[in-house]
């Protein structure tokens, strides 16, 4: 079985076992996001600095290291976020990971610029029209979030709950209709995998091939 089948089938250790210490960097990417799966933040950053070293223009790099410094708290991980969106400013994915970052430290405002700008280059994206209800909701945007929330629920397939504008008016934040969990980073990665292009488009995009 290959490092590309394992991801799929999520065996991360399986993949750390085998590439662990090893001289080739072909499937460094890989290595890292298995060490993140498994929350080795340190593990996986080292894999990331090696990485950008290699290749400084490739933002997705910069964004999967921001995931590390911010699980690590590092305080300036948001620059890690700022270099990503500077190298690659058409891509929705970068903003609302930033957009989620800001949020969690505190800038709402920004969130709320960041997700809108995503959500302006990808407008379907029912995730990143929920994330920007959640925002909206903490600046008291009460309608704005209502409407955010009943579009996402209509894309997702879900009829929109009577309850939401009790909820929308309250101080507890809406979870996400799909699961009623908060939304991570890691839901947006899978979510971007799973949906978008396919583990095997990533993978290719990733290695610039």
């Amino acid at each position: 079985m290959n490092i590309e089948q394992l991801y799929e089938q999520g065996d991360y250790e399986a993949i750390i076992n085998s590439l662990e210490g090893s001289p080739n960097e072909e499937y460094l990417s890989i290595l890292a996001f298995s060490y993140q799966k498994t929350k080795r933040w340190e593990n996986a950053m080292e894999c990331w600095n090696h990485l950008i070293i290699k290749d400084p223009t490739n933002a997705e790099y910069f964004n999967e290291r921001g995931v590390c410094k911010f699980n690590l708290r590092f305080k300036h991980a948001i620059q890690d976020f700022d270099q990503a969106v500077k190298l690659d400013p058409e891509n929705a994915y970068f903003y609302s990971c930033r957009a989620y970052i800001k949020d969690k430290t505190g800038d709402t405002e920004g969130s709320v610029e960041d997700y809108t700008k995503s959500l302006s280059l990808d407008p379907t994206d029912a995730i990143i029209m929920n994330n920007l209800g959640l925002a909206e909701q903490k600046l008291g945007h009460t309608a704005k979030a209502r409407a955010q929330f009943k579009s996402s629920d209509e894309l997702l397939g879900i009829e929109t709950i009577d309850s939401r504008d009790d909820e929308a008016n309250s101080t507890a934040s809406p979870s996400l209709p799909s699961n009623n969990q908060s939304p991570t980073l890691w839901d947006e990665f899978k979510k971007m995998i799973s949906s978008k292009a396919g583990f095997k488009q990533f993978w290719a995009e990733l290695r610039g091939k």
